[in-house]
C-alpha cells in the first residue's frame, strides 16, 4: 500500500507504495456547505444539455459520509467507475442520491431539500447538475459522452496496468481476513518477536548478504522472494479491506516516482471509519511481519543463507513503508489520523499560512501592523483546529524533505544518468558473455542486474520530463494570469462554491 493508496516493489527487492493518494481535492475547490440563496438563472443552470430525468454516471458509487473527518462540515464521498474519489457537500451528495433516472430537476430539489432540511430551487439543482456533477462526471451526460476528469499530483502513481482482477483479489482476501482476528493476530506477532530473537541473534546477516551476493541462483531467489513479499504485502492491504467490510479492487502495477511499484485498489475502504481505514493502511506491514516469519519458519527447516538476507529486505521495507513524506503506507496512516484524505494538495496553504503566522508574531511586525492577520486559504480554514495543527506539522516535516530531495535529482541527474549508462553496458556485456559461453544462470542473473541498475536511471529521467512540464505549465499559468489581471474578476458563486473536488483512488 502505499497506495501509495494508500497511494501506498516491483522490479527490485523492496516493494513500493501500495496505493495511491486517499483523497487529494483538485485545487483551489473548497468543501464548504453550498448556499442556495443565489439564483443562477434558468437559461445559465440548465446550459440546454440538462436531462430531463438526470440519472448517475454508469458505475458511480455512493460511499456515504467520510467518518472521522478533519474537515469542519460533514464530507460526503463519491466513488467513480475509474476509480476516482470525488468529496461532496451534503446538498451535492443528495442530489446525486435522488438522481436515479426517476425524478426530474423539480422532484430532485424536493428530494434535497428534505434531507439537508432547507429550501432548493428547480433552477439551484439544475444549475449544480449542470456546472458542477456533469463536468466532474457524475451525472451521466445526455449524448452519452460523460467527461472523467482526473486530480493530477507529482507524486502519484502513473501507468497503471492490472495484474490481479478484483474478482480473483476478493476471493484472496476472503481467505486470508482470518489473519486479521486479534487472536490470530497475537499468535503470529508474538511468534514474529520469537523467529527474529532466534534468526538474527545466531546468524550473521552480513555473512548471509555475502554469500548471496557471489552466488548468481541466490541472486535470482532473492529477487524472486523479493516480488512474492511485494505481492504478499498488497494482498495484506487487501484482506485488511474486506475484514473491514468494505470490498477490495485490483491489485496491479505501475511507476512511482523513480521506481515501478504494486499497489492495491482499496477506494471502498473510505466508506470505513477511522479504525478500518488504519487497519486497511497497516495491512501491508503486518503482512510483511507475515511473510518475515514464513521465512524464518523455511529458514530453520532448509538452512538456505538467502532466507536471512530476505527476511532482512522484508524488514526493511516494512520501516520504510512507514515513511509519511511521500505515499507510502506512512502517508495514509497519518491521513487517516487526521481525518483529511488530501494532505499533499493542503501542504502548499499549510506552509505558507505557518509562514505569515511567524512572521507576524515578530514584535516588529505587531507594532508596525496592528490589525494585520494572515488569510487563511480556504483549504485550511475548513478544517478543524486539531487538523489544522496536525496538517500544518505534518507540512513543516515533508515540504523540506520533498524540495531537498527534488534538488538533489536534479543537480545529481547529470552525473547520474552517464554513470548508470556504463554500469548497464557492462553489466549487459557481462551477461552477453555468460550467455555465450552457456551459462544461462549467470546470464540470466546478469539480465536481471542489468534491469536493476537501468530502472532508477530510467525513472530519475521519467520523473524529470514530469518535472519540466509541471513547471513549464505552471508558468504559463502565471503568465495567462498576468494577461487577465486588468479584466474583471469572476463573480463570486456561493451556490456551489468548493463543492466537489475529485480524489485519487485509495490504493
Amino acid at each position: 500500500m502505499t497506495e501509495p493508496a494508500r497511494p501506498r516493489t516491483p522490479a527490485r527487492p523492496a516493494p513500493g507504495p501500495t496505493r495511491q493518494s486517499q483523497g487529494t481535492l483538485i485545487p483551489g475547490q473548497q468543501l464548504d456547505d453550498a448556499s442556495v440563496d443565489v439564483d443562477p438563472g434558468p437559461a445559465e443552470s440548465s446550459g440546454g444539455e440538462l436531462p430531463s430525468r438526470p440519472t448517475r454516471a454508469d458505475g458511480l458509487a455512493l460511499l456515504g459520509e467520510f467518518a472521522g473527518s478533519g474537515l469542519a462540515r460533514p464530507v460526503f464521498l463519491a466513488r467513480r467507475a475509474d476509480g476516482q474519489v470525488v468529496a461532496l457537500t451534503e446538498l451535492l451528495a443528495r442530489v446525486l442520491e435522488a438522481a436515479d433516472g426517476s425524478r426530474d430537476v423539480a422532484a430532485i430539489a424536493e428530494h434535497a431539500g428534505d434531507r439537508c432540511a432547507r429550501q432548493v430551487s428547480g433552477a439551484d439543482i439544475a444549475y449544480l447538475l449542470a456546472h458542477r456533477l456533469m463536468p466532474l462526471g457524475l451525472i451521466a451526460a445526455p449524448n452519452g459522452v460523460t467527461p472523467a476528469p482526473r486530480a493530477r499530483s507529482l507524486l502519484q502513481l502513473t501507468g497503471r496496468r492490472t495484474l490481479l482482477p478484483a474478482s480473483v483479489v476478493y476471493r484472496i482476501s476472503g481467505a486470508l481476513a482470518v489473519l486479521f482476528r486479534p487472536a490470530a493476530m497475537a499468535v503470529l506477532l508474538g511468534g514474529l518477536v520469537a523467529g527474529d530473537v532466534w534468526l538474527f541473534g545466531r546468524h550473521s546477516a552480513r555473512d548471509s548478504a555475502a554469500a548471496v551476493l557471489a552466488t548468481p541462483s541466490m541472486i535470482l531467489t532473492l529477487v524472486g522472494v523479493t516480488l512474492v513479499s511485494a505481492l504478499f504485502h498488497e494482498c495484506g492491504h487487501a484482506a485488511a479491506c474486506r475484514y473491514g467490510g468494505a470490498r477490495p479492487g485490483v491489485i496491479g502495477v505501475g511507476m512511482y516516482l523513480v521506481w515501478p511499484a504494486f499497489f492495491t485498489d482499496v477506494t471502498d475502504s473510505y466508506r470505513l471509519r477511522r479504525w478500518g481505514r488504519l487497519r486497511t493502511d497497516l495491512g501491508g506491514i503486518y503482512f510483511n511481519g507475515i511473510f518475515a516469519l514464513l521465512l524464518v519458519g523455511t529458514f530453520a527447516v532448509t538452512r538456505a543463507e538467502v532466507l536471512v538476507t530476505a527476511a532482512v529486505l522484508v524488514h526493511l521495507d516494512a520501516f520504510r513503508q512507514l515513511a509519511p513524506f511521500v505515499r507510502l503506507d506512512g502517508y495514509y496512516i497519518v491521513s487517516d489520523l487526521v481525518g483529511v484524505p488530501d494532505l499533499f494538495d493542503r501542504m502548499g496553504p499549510a506552509v505558507r499560512s505557518a509562514l505569515r503566522g511567524a512572521a507576524l508574531a515578530i514584535p516588529f511586525r505587531r507594532r508596525t501592523r496592528p490589525s494585520a492577520g494572515p488569510a487563511q486559504d480556504p483549504r485550511m480554514a475548513g478544517l478543524t483546529r486539531r487538523a489544522q495543527l496536525m496538517v500544518t506539522a505534518w507540512a513543516l516535516c515533508a515540504a523540506p524533505v520533498i524540495v531537498v530531495n527534488l534538488v538533489m535529482l536534479v543537480v545529481y541527474a547529470p552525473f547520474v544518468l552517464p554513470r548508470t549508462a556504463s554500469a548497464v553496458s557492462g553489466e549487459f556485456g557481462q551477461a552477453s558473455r555468460a550467455l555465450a559461453n552457456g551459462d544461462l544462470i549467470r546470464a540470466l542473473a546478469g539480465a536481471v542486474s542489468t534491469l536493476l541498475v537501468a530502472m532508477p536511471a530510467a525513472g530519475m529521467l521519467y520523473l524529470l520530463i514530469r518535472i519540466g512540464r509541471r513547471v513549464v505549465g505552471v508558468a504559463v499559468a502565471l503568465l495567462t494570469r498576468l494577461r487577465l489581471a486588468g479584466g474583471s474578476a469572476t463573480p463570486n458563486d456561493d451556490l456551489a462554491a468548493g463543492a466537489v473536488g475529485a480524489a485519487l483512488p485509495h490504493e
